[in-house]
């Protein structure tokens, strides 16, 4: 069994997607769907990284403008909707494009640049990404949103 663990491990999968100029990276298994921009309602009193909430396969999602929410300046037309699994939470991340999905084979580890929100930098094919932290950013969003309901 841990053979199979570990060749697991080793096959894991990135999905890279373009926020301005620069890439990021997320796990693929924390993805549950990338999609179109759906229909959204404003959340009220939200923090302005919000864009809104939305049904999704009959879940309410809240939709997070990633580009405002990591201090970038915000994207005016984003392309599409990275939706997490619902195991990690019920939230969402505009981005400008999806870039592709690598897998762990075609791409190496390195110390993630300065940021509270990277686990890694990774790099394949001459480009670099950085993995994002989704815990730490999950953390953070929510502290934002009890922040909100407290007030």
């Amino acid at each position: 069994m841990g053979n199979m663990i570990s060749m697991n491990d080793r096959n894991r999968k990135f999905l890279i997607f373009s926020l301005q100029d620069s890439l990021y990276a997320l796990n693929l298994a924390e993805v549950a769907e990338v999609a179109d921009l759906p229909m959204m309602s404003p959340i009220p009193l939200a923090p302005e990284y919000y864009a809104g909430v939305f049904s999704f396969h009959g879940d309410i999602v809240a939709a997070m403008k990633l580009s405002l929410f990591l201090g970038l300046t915000e994207c005016r037309q984003p392309g599409k909707i990275v939706v997490l699994r619902q195991e990690e939470a019920s939230l969402a991340f505009l981005v400008d494009s999806i870039i592709r999905i690598v897998s762990e084979d075609e791409i190496s580890f390195s110390a993630p640049p300065d940021s509270g929100f990277s686990a890694s930098t990774l790099t394949f094919f001459a480009c670099a990404a950085i993995q994002l932290d989704l815990k730490k950013l999950i953390c953070k969003a929510e502290s934002g949103m009890q922040a909100v309901n407290r007030g």
